[in-house]
C-alpha cells in the first residue's frame, strides 16, 4: 500500500477537498480504500474556476470550446455526486462553467445541496449569462454563510425571506427582476459583513441602496459602463464600515452618515468622485489611490490619521498626486508606490518638487517601498527627494522593474544610482530585492 494511502481518513478528506470534484471522483479508481472515501468530502466544485485557480489567462475562443466538449457531461456528474454523496453536512458547494445547465437543474442542484446544509454556494457562469431559478428553501436557508452569483440572469427574489447566518454576499454581473431585488437581498442579511458588487449592463437597477448596519467591508469593482448607458448610482450608509473598496467607477456615489470612525482602509482605484469620498473617509488610517489623469488629488482635505498609502505610479499625474498626499498627510509613517496597472507609452510625467519639505517626511515616515521601479529620471529624482528628506525612515526597499528585458547589471546600475546619491544623508539602509528567478534570467 502507498504511504498516501496509511494517512487518516480525516486527513485524506482535508486533502481530497482541495481538489475540483471531477479529480476527486477520478482519484478513487486509484485504490480500493479511496473507492468510497470521495464520498465523504464536504467540499463539491464543479466545472473551472472564476476566481483563483481558474484558467483566465486561456484563449477565450479555444476555452469556450473545450467547455463545451468538457461539460456535455457535467449534469451526468452533479447528479451522479449528489446521489451518492453522504457527507452529513455540505461544506461548500460550487458551480463554475460555461455549459447550457438549465434553470430547472440549477434550481434542483441546489435544493439538495440547502438539505445538506450548505455553508457556502457559489453559482457563476464565464462568459454568456444564464438564467437561474433559486429554490424557495434557499431563502429559507439557515446555514448559508457565503452566496456568490456571477453572470445570472436573477428573476425571482422572495418579498420576505432571510438568511440568518450570511456574513459573505458577492453579486458579480448579476441582472435583476428589478431594484427591489437587489435591494432585498441585502436588507434581509442580518449578519452581512462582506459585500462585494460588479454591475453589468441592463441590470434592471439604477439606484444601488446599501443600508446594512452590520457590513464591515464595501466593495464597488469593475462597474465601468458602455458609453451611451445610464450611469450607477450607490447610496451608501455606512454606519459599521471599517474597509472600503472602490475600482474603475465613474458613477455617483452619495455616502449617508457623518463619518466612519470605524473605517480604517479605503481603496480608491480609477474613480471620478474620490474627491466626496475623501471627504468622508477623512479618518482613514490605510489608504490605497489610483486616480485617473482627467481627476486629480483634491486640494483642502487633511488626511489627520493616515498612517500608510499606496500609490499607483501609472498615471502621468502620478508625482502630483504624491507632493499632494504627502502636503496633506501630515502623520504619515509608510509610503507604498507600485504600478498596478499598464501605462501609456506616451505618458509624460515631470516631477515638480515641494516649495518646503512636507512635515510627515520630517518626523514621522519610517518605511518606504517602491515596487516596480525602472529607474527613470523623474523616478531617480523622487527617490532621492524621499531618501534625502525623509529624516526618521527605517527602512527603504527598491522592488526593481520585472521585465525580463532590464537585466541584472541595469538593475544594480539603478541601485547604486540611489545608493550614492543619498548616503550621506541617509539615516536607514537602503535594500533592493531581485528574486532567483531574475537572477537566472539574467544569466
Amino acid at each position: 500500500m502507498d504511504r498516501i494511502s496509511q494517512l487518516p481518513d480525516d486527513l485524506l478528506i482535508k486533502i481530497l477537498s482541495l481538489v475540483p470534484t471531477k479529480d476527486v471522483v477520478a482519484m478513487s479508481t486509484l485504490s480500493k480504500r479511496w473507492k468510497s472515501l470521495w464520498t465523504l468530502v464536504p467540499r463539491l466544485i464543479f466545472g473551472y474556476y472564476s476566481d483563483e485557480g481558474e484558467r483566465e489567462n486561456e484563449d477565450k475562443d479555444d476555452a469556450e470550446t473545450t467547455d463545451e466538449n468538457n461539460c456535455r457531461n457535467l449534469s451526468h456528474l452533479v447528479y451522479g455526486t449528489l446521489l451518492l454523496h453522504k457527507a452529513p453536512v455540505l461544506e461548500l458547494f460550487h458551480l463554475n462553467t460555461a455549459s447550457e445547465c438549465s434553470a430547472s437543474e440549477i434550481d434542483l442542484w441546489v435544493r439538495i445541496a440547502v438539505e445538506r446544509l450548505v455553508r457556502h454556494l457559489k453559482i457563476a457562469f464565464r462568459y454568456a449569462y444564464r438564467l437561474i431559478r433559486l429554490p424557495s428553501s434557499l431563502f429559507r436557508c439557515e446555514t448559508l454563510e457565503t452566496l456568490e452569483l456571477r453572470k445570472v440572469i436573477l428573476l425571482e427574489v422572495p418579498s420576505q425571506f432571510s438568511f440568518p447566518s450570511l456574513k459573505t454576499l458577492r453579486l458579480l454581473f448579476v441582472k435583476y427582476a428589478d431594484e427591489e431585488s437587489f435591494v432585498r437581498l441585502i436588507s434581509n442579511s442580518p449578519v452581512l459583513e462582506d459585500l462585494v458588487v460588479e454591475t453589468c449592463h441592463d441590470d434592471n437597477v439604477a439606484t444601488f441602496a446599501i443600508n446594512v448596519p452590520s457590513l464591515e467591508s464595501f466593495s464597488i469593482r469593475h462597474t465601468l459602463q458602455e458609453l451611451e448607458t445610464e450611469t450607477d448610482v450607490f447610496v451608501v450608509h455606512y454606519h459599521s464600515l471599517k474597509q472600503f473598496t472602490i475600482v474603475d467607477y465613474f458613477g455617483e456615489l452619495n455616502l449617508i452618515g457623518n463619518g466612519s470612525p470605524k473605517l480604517v482602509e479605503a481603496n480608491l482605484l480609477s474613480v471620478s468622485c474620490h474627491a466626496k469620498v475623501l471627504k468622508s473617509f477623512n479618518r482613514v488610517k490605510r489608504l490605497s489611490l489610483c486616480l485617473n489623469e482627467e481627476f486629480p488629488y483634491p486640494t483642502g482635505i487633511i488626511l489627520i490619521q493616515l498612517v500608510c498609502v499606496e500609490l499607483c505610479v501609472c498615471e502621468s499625474n502620478w508625482t502630483n498626486i504624491l507632493v499632494s498626499v504627502l502636503q496633506h498627510s501630515p502623520n504619515l509613517q509608510a509610503l507604498k508606490l507600485a504600478r498596478n496597472h499598464l501605462m501609456c507609452e506616451d505618458r509624460k510625467v515631470c516631477w515638480i518638487q515641494p516649495s518646503c519639505v512636507p512635515q510627515c517626511l520630517l518626523y514621522h515616515l519610517k518605511t518606504f517601498e517602491w515596487r516596480e521601479y525602472e529607474g527613470t529620471e523623474v523616478e531617480k529624482d523622487v527617490a532621492v527627494y524621499i531618501l534625502k528628506n525623509a529624516r526618521r525612515l527605517v527602512t527603504a526597499t527598491i522592488y526593481p522593474d520585472s521585465d525580463k528585458l532590464v537585466n541584472l547589471v541595469r538593475k544594480h546600475q539603478m541601485f547604486e544610482e540611489l545608493e550614492i546619491a543619498t548616503r550621506s544623508l541617509r539615516a536607514c539602509e537602503l535594500t533592493m530585492w531581485i528574486s532567483l528567478y531574475q537572477r537566472f534570467q539574467s544569466c
